[in-house]
């Protein structure tokens, strides 16, 4: 084989390669930087309650960098999911308690910076910190509330390390996971 076959041959493979790299690299990006949505939903055939979460019954985050409170709304993990009570309940009362259980958590966000906030339609429902998950790895975020047969609630759980002005470098890139659990009760 001549030297400059040779030469071609060795070229067009080290482009092939290259343009391979290339391509595997950008795919590595796009699937790493890329957010899944998807619903599900869970419904309670005896009670005929429905929640549908928008990502993922589990809230599974790192914390990133503390955040002041004009940014929760955006820059906060959050989970996003509704609660409905079907016709079928009609005449009934029924009530729902949210609680966040199997909970992981590094140490060091227990601490009463560590944030976990409970939204309603938008409002406020309930706010608590790292400082009061206790030993049983639960925290209670809604206490036991009648729901409207038929009405949808929209809730939205958000986490987030609050920037107390002070060096928290120490909470930065831990580890929080957890479940969060619809429990029904109909009358």
């Amino acid at each position: 084989m001549s030297y400059n076959r040779m030469l071609i041959i060795l070229s067009i493979t080290m482009i092939t390669i290259i343009i391979c790299l290339c391509g595997a690299s950008y795919a590595y990006y796009v699937l790493s930087n890329a957010s899944t949505s998807f619903s599900t939903t869970t419904t309670s055939i005896d009670l005929g309650v429905d929640v549908v979460y928008a990502q993922s019954q589990f809230i599974n985050t790192t914390t990133g960098a503390p955040i002041t409170a004009e940014e929760v709304a955006t820059k906060s993990a959050k989970s996003l999911f509704t609660v409905t009570a079907g016709q079928n309940l009609a005449g009934h009362t029924v009530a729902i308690e949210i609680l966040l259980s199997d909970i992981v958590i590094d140490n060091t966000l227990k601490d009463s910076e560590f944030k976990i906030q409970l939204l309603e339609g938008g409002n406020v429902v309930s706010t608590k910190t790292g400082a009061d998950i206790g030993n049983n790895n639960s925290i209670m975020l809604k206490d036991s509330t009648p729901i409207t047969v038929g009405t949808t609630y929209n809730y939205e759980l958000r986490i987030w390390i609050n920037d107390n002005n002070h060096i928290q470098n120490n909470m930065m890139n831990k580890h929080f996971s957890g479940r969060i659990e619809i429990a029904t009760i109909a009358k």
